[in-house]
């Protein structure tokens, strides 16, 4: 039998409609707002009286009935299905799903009970993946409608609560100055947000700024009574006596700051933000915090070692000591025991005595899975409190292991993920092109960071026809990748091929040592950065590297 057609409807932003994975066009405002009316009953039945109150209003109407059923008829035309609308005795249903609102509501579970846990990096990773999920404003094109007048007030305010409760966790883990930038625009949008104020003037005076602080409060007393005539409230009243008296419980304490982890001052930090993994890496960072083996298994491109290094910040800015190994330089399984040990110390007599309860992460392990297997279980048996994490496309088999399998981006986050990679000119352009986009490439980040990155010489739609004719999402990731390298000029090749030779990363130093003119390797690296080829990191200076699946597509290249 056929499956039933799965409808999706997403009203986080302007009305968006998909039928089977493909864009449905419903043009006019009443049949739009008929069908999220529906969509918001979870498929029950809304009886006539009721839709054309909220449609039309508190108004006396000639014939509701016959209008819904006009509506109806023409709805039913424009999805090019009449299975997912039907007519009850009581009224009408459809049978839709609102991605964007249960993932919204999925996340904002789990970011309260983060919260509650007094987890504040997680509310931070939460709060930032459930906000992505607003395309703008809430039912932006439906406003002058009754009834989404007020949904769109209702989901917007939701919105903000997010955005201020990830505000705060992200002021308890001592990012003050980027957190009250971020609040002082939301407060110029929210004048008489009572919360957001008071976090605004905590952020400023964490930064030195006591006058200011105490400022924004007298605004905020001000405005509450000129605009509504009120006090403030006593939480706002005691934060301002608290400014005034310099409390020293407004300052965290120097231990609660992780400005630099003491564990690895060294640890990266990616040059790019960290897009719709936030449910995996709250998964993950769990599981870190238990001793054993935890695998991150995935395809190539999946972003394994993304999700594993986040995951590796949030541990190490909880104190805990963490050591990264970078496997992908290894040539032969034999030196897995030495890496692993580090310069000073006998790969034959690992000192596992030293290690303790710290996170040890193996990256990169699939060229030697075998000998990183083996001496993970000889570490875990002879060291039982330690934590070891290993990124690797098959798990290592172990008896111990917990696989955690990276799945494809969801829809919405492959859609932001491409937005913020986009050039500027691209960042407008249609969603659902850019859905087909990311869909040709699996959603695998890999493909959609390629794809993003040829924006700067290719318009959207050419992209999405392009990649759209490839038969599988490996050819479309592979076409990306063979067109970002057609497109390159022949000095940027000719460096690119040169940096691929590099299998632990390299400085712009080390890379103009390696050109064939070491002028063109400044150009050719930043161009190679936008496109998606090579990702940067600061740690210590900048350092680039070139994720292996990249790597190996340029080895492979004829030399140029």
């Amino acid at each position: 039998m056929p499956s039933e057609p799965q409808l999706e409807v997403l009203v986080l932003g302007p009305l968006a409609v998909r039928l089977d994975g493909v864009a449905v066009a419903v043009d006019r405002p009443l049949e739009r707002a008929l069908l999220v009316r529906l969509a918001l009953a979870g498929g029950l039945p809304v009886p006539d009286q009721r839709l054309a109150v909220d449609l039309w209003g508190d108004v006396d109407l000639a014939r509701p009935t016959e209008r819904l059923r006009v509506l109806a008829s023409r709805l039913r035309a424009a999805l090019g299905t009449p299975d997912v609308l039907t007519r009850a005795s009581n009224g009408y249903a459809l049978s839709a799903r609102m991605t964007d609102l249960v993932s919204a509501r999925s996340l904002t579970k789990a970011l309260y009970a983060a919260a509650r846990a007094g987890d504040h990096a997680t509310v931070s990773a939460l709060g930032r993946e459930a906000t992505a999920l607003w395309r703008g404003a809430s039912l932006a094109d439906l406003r002058t409608i009754p009834y989404a007048a007020t949904e769109a007030e209702q989901l917007d305010a939701w919105r903000l609560d997010l955005q201020v409760e990830r505000l705060d966790a992200e002021l308890a883990l001592g990012g003050a100055t980027e957190a009250g930038r971020e609040l002082e625009a939301l407060a110029a949008e929210h004048p008489v947000h009572e919360r957001l104020w008071c976090l605004l003037a905590l952020a400023l005076y964490r930064t030195g700024r006591q006058a200011d602080a105490l400022n924004r409060l007298a605004v905020l007393r001000s405005r509450l009574a000129d605009e509504l005539g009120v006090d403030p409230a006593a939480e706002t009243a005691a934060m301002e006596l608290r400014l005034l008296r310099q409390d020293p419980g407004l300052l965290l304490p120097e231990s609660a700051v992780p400005a630099a982890p003491p564990a690895d001052p060294g640890l990266p930090l990616p040059m790019t933000t960290f897009v719709g993994r936030g449910r995996e890496l709250a998964e993950l960072v769990r599981r870190l915090d238990l001793p054993g083996l935890v695998t991150l298994t995935g395809g190539p491109g999946s972003g394994k070692s993304r999700l594993a290094l986040e995951a590796t910040r949030v541990v190490a800015s909880a104190g805990r000591p963490v050591r990264v190994v970078q496997l992908a330089p290894l040539r032969h399984a034999d030196a897995v025991p030495a890496a692993v040990a580090g310069e000073n110390a006998d790969s034959n007599n690992l000192d596992v005595a030293g290690l303790g309860s710290e996170l040890l992460v193996l990256d990169n392990a699939d060229h030697v899975a075998g000998a990183v297997a083996q001496l993970v279980a000889e570490l875990l048996r002879r060291a039982p409190k330690l934590t070891v994490l290993v990124t690797s496309q098959q798990p290592l088999e172990l008896a111990a292991e917990q696989p955690q399998v990276m799945e494809p981006l969801d829809a919405i986050a492959a859609v932001q993920l491409f937005t913020e990679r986009c050039a500027a000119d691209a960042q407008g352009a249609d969603p659902e092109l850019v859905a087909t986009i990311c869909t040709a490439v699996d959603r695998l980040p890999l493909g959609i960071e390629l794809a993003a990155g040829l924006t700067r010489t290719v318009s959207v739609p050419h992209i999405a026809e392009r990649l759209a004719a490839a038969p599988t999402a490996v050819a479309g990731v592979t076409a990306v990748l063979d067109w970002s390298h057609e497109l390159l000029n022949d000095a940027d090749r000719a460096v690119l091929r040169r940096v691929a030779d590099f299998a632990d990363g390299f400085t712009l130093e080390a890379a103009e040592q390696v050109a064939v003119d070491p002028r063109d390797v400044a150009p050719a690296l930043t161009e190679l950065a936008d496109r998606g080829l090579l990702t940067v990191e600061a740690v210590g200076g900048r350092r680039f590297r070139m994720l292996e699946t990249v790597r190996n597509h340029v080895l492979a290249e004829p030399h140029v």
